[in-house]
């Protein structure tokens, strides 16, 4: 069986970056998978507009969908409170771990689920913007 890489931005309201200005959870455009992807990961990028202080943290989350769970059109996915916590990126440097910009590999299940969308939180928003970037990459069965 032959396999092939398949790279996609995740993106926020179609931009391929977002700047979080406000300390509440923001969720990408929905992502689906191909049926033939078995396998998958995210890179996702945290990077300070200006310069980083202690505090200045980013949430990861994701949310998966299996498609229309209610019946009434459209994917359904979990809420909020029950996403899948993908962890804590800390930009400020004298932290350890803490880099700016900060990246972090995360393996996702593309087998159970036919797609998700990636939230991102960050705690001293308001007062110190942080750029976020992400990719997904699969690979697929030929």
């Amino acid at each position: 069986m032959a396999l092939t890489r398949n790279e996609k931005q995740i993106t926020w309201s179609s931009a391929s970056s977002i700047t979080l200005s406000a300390a509440t959870l923001t969720w990408s455009d929905a992502v689906s998978f191909d049926a033939t992807d078995i396998a998958g990961g995210l890179l996702v990028s945290v990077d300070n507009a200006g310069t980083p202080a202690s505090g200045d943290t980013c949430e990861i989350w994701i949310t998966y969908t299996t498609g229309d769970v209610l019946g009434d059109s459209g994917d359904d996915f979990a809420t909020d409170e029950h996403a899948v916590y993908l962890g804590l990126m800390d930009t400020y440097s004298t932290n350890t771990p803490g880099e700016d910009p900060a990246r972090k590999a995360v393996v996702v299940d593309v087998q159970s689920y036919k797609g998700f969308k990636l939230g991102v939180k960050a705690a001293n928003a308001a007062t110190r913007n942080i750029v976020v970037r992400a990719r997904l990459q699969t690979q697929r069965s030929a």
